[in-house]
This record gives C-alpha cells, structure tokens and sequence, in this order.
C-alpha cells in the first residue's frame, strides 16, 4: 500500500474509527482526549508565545476540535545544522529502543539533552568567533620602511586581496533554514501529531531529500513520512503518531517513580520534549516552565 493510500485509509479511520475518550486514561495509556489536548495546547501557547492556535477552511475541518483551534502552528523556525551532525555522538548516551526498535530520549535524560544542546551552541560560537579572529589576523597589512611597491603592483594585490575576501566569505556562510511546525490531534492514535513544513533562505520550500538532513536518521526511516497536510495544501513531513502514547506512558511511569504526576495540561510540553530526538536541529520552543 503506497503512503498516500494508507493516509487516506488513515483519514477514513479517524472520522468513522475509535470512540471518542469521555473520561481521561492519560495516566494509564499515555493518550488523551480532544478536551485535553485543546487544554495543553492553550497551557503550550501561554508558556511558549511562539506557538499560536489555527483553523482552516471548513471542509477540512474536524468536528471533535473546536473551529477555531484546529491545529497548533509555531513558524519560521530556525535551523541552522543537519541532524547528522549533531546526532553523531551527542545522543548516543540519551537515548533508548522502544519495542519496535525505534530509539527515543530516555526519559531520564529529556532535561539533559537541551542543556547538551546549548553547549554543542557554545562551542560553535567559539570556533566561530576563532575564525573570525585568525582571519583578521592573517589580514592585517605589514608596513615595512624603505619598501617601494609600484601603483601597478598594489592595484593587482587589491583585486587578488578582494577575490580571497569573496571566497572566504563563501566558504562561512551557513546556508540556514527555518520551519513551519504544526501539532494536530489525531483521533484514531488519541494522541499529537507534528508535521514539519521546511523552506531554504530564499522562501522556496525543500524539498523531501533536503527536508529528510534535518531529521534523526533514527527515526527517517521508520517513523517519518512525506504526505500532504490535512489542513493546509503543502506537502509536509509528518512524525507518524503510532508509537506516541507508548512513548508517553513510559515517560509518565517515569515522572511517577519520582512522585510526579503528569498533568493534562503540561501533556504537550512533555511531548514535544520527546519530539525534539527526532528533529534536534531544529530550536523550536517547548521547554519553558517545565521539567520531567
């Protein structure tokens, strides 16, 4: 069955599938119900400002959602490196298999990983910022007394000074890039579901093999897919939410050998601290006020 097939099948099983949840079984399950998921998603948009509530045109809107707060929408994120380079040691320590072979942030570790984060930043700044120095050093003209040079001679130094000047340029930059994350409910799985929308510099969108540098090869293969989004006309990248509640319930079960219940609430800044395994890469806000 191709990706598009299964999504429609998919689509078919949210409208006519599972009974909605009418009492909370987040605790026991790791899934939740609309109700909470419209609560921890205005908890989410209150504690990060970047992230907003959405809607969409009317016919692609789902009545178990109210129509005004159909999706969750954070953009123009920043994401300045390719997953690779970041996912090539840095979680080796922090992760863990789920059942199906998947890997994850250990629960233990989801505090821990951001703090990495910012230091793998620092580091970056300080090798920038190296860089920069040696190159002025290295630029710095020598006068020597009594030393004649020809009006011909320097003239042809300048334009050999600005040709190296450009490609130094060229080799610095960082091609960065942002995104578009969205965070749906899905009704069959009774848990979130993100969606990832990239674009180069120059606006244009990426494309499915520039998109797929940005997630954890981890996860590009098994838990990632390239489908159209169900409430905009784009072509997204969609973390499928099969494995989510699962996922949850053992970072809940984690939360609760340390005498900490989670919240319906705080469900989607819990959430999203799992995401980031799968996009590291990309500094969207999820951690404000909250910790496992």
């Amino acid at each position: 069955m191709s990706i598009l097939s299964y999504e429609k099948k998919h689509k078919m099983r949210e409208k006519i599938g599972k009974k909605r949840i009418t009492k909370s079984i987040l605790l026991e399950t790791g899934k939740i119900s609309p109700e909470e998921f419209v609560l921890a998603g205005d908890n989410l948009v209150f504690k990060c400002p970047t992230w907003r509530w959405a809607t969409c045109s009317k016919s692609k809107q789902n009545d178990w959602l109210p129509s005004d707060k159909q999706f969750l929408i954070t953009e123009h994120v920043p994401c300045l490196k390719r997953a690779h380079e970041l996912t090539s040691g840095l979680e080796k320590d922090f992760i863990f298999e789920d059942e199906g072979g998947d890997s994850w942030i250990s629960p233990e570790n989801l505090d821990e990983l951001p703090k990495k984060k910012e230091e793998e930043k620092e580091k970056e700044k300080e090798k920038e910022e190296e860089k920069e120095e040696e190159k002025e050093s290295s630029s710095d003209e020598e006068v020597v007394e009594g030393f004649d040079i020809s009006d011909d001679e320097i003239e042809s130094a300048n334009e050999e000074d600005e040709n190296a000047i450009i490609s130094d340029e060229e080799v610095d930059i960082v091609k960065s890039r942002t995104y578009n994350i969205t965070i749906t409910y899905d009704k069959y799985y009774q848990t979130p579901r993100v969606w990832l929308q990239g674009y180069r510099e120059d606006g244009q969108q990426l494309t499915t093999k520039e998109m797929s540098e940005d997630i954890s090869p981890d996860h590009f293969e098994s838990t990632v897919t390239f489908v159209p989004h169900p409430h905009l006309e784009v072509k997204t990248a969609s973390i499928h939410p099969c494995k989510h509640a699962h996922v949850m319930k053992r970072m809940i079960d984690e939360m609760g050998t340390r005498n900490k219940v989670l919240e319906s609430k705080n469900y989607l800044l819990l959430f999203l601290k799992f995401i980031f395994a799968a996009i590291p890469t990309i500094n969207f806000d999820f951690s404000q006020g909250f910790e496992l």
